[in-house]
């Protein structure tokens, strides 16, 4: 009994350990609609369309780059990329955003930002895209 006890406790303290590595490696900010649009008025910070280019041409945010995290060059088109620049990331919702994030601060991005709900979110308080 003792021994199930001292290997659950030594199997919990491993995972509460690896947790809490990860939490401090993650520098991936998420923003808010409002911070969000104040770092895109900054011109050194480089706004980034994930979706694919058709959900693009359908309506994206004024300056956005597009670089479709689900084509299979994106590893390829993040390595052009400025890795001490400030990159402002949405998506549809979040979901590919995060990953892409991700993705990014592995390959060495430090500075690297999400919009919180994505360009659905914009979009439901009304602000401005184009095509």
């Amino acid at each position: 009994m003792k021994i199930k006890t001292l290997l659950f406790a030594a199997l919990l303290l491993i995972n509460l350990s690896a947790l809490a590595q990860t939490a401090e490696k993650d520098s991936i900010q998420v923003l808010s609609l409002e911070k969000f649009e104040k770092m895109i008025s900054k011109k050194k910070n480089t706004l980034v369309d994930v979706r694919t280019p058709e959900e693009m041409a359908e309506g994206h945010l004024t300056g956005a780059l597009n670089i479709n995290f689900l084509g299979e060059n994106f590893s390829n088109e993040i390595q052009k990329l400025n890795k001490n620049k400030t990159y402002l990331l949405y998506c549809r919702s979040g979901s590919r955003t995060r990953r892409a994030a991700d993705q990014m601060q592995k390959a060495g991005f430090k500075k690297v930002y999400m919009l919180k709900g994505g360009i659905t979110a914009w979009k439901e308080a009304g602000k401005p895209t184009e095509k």
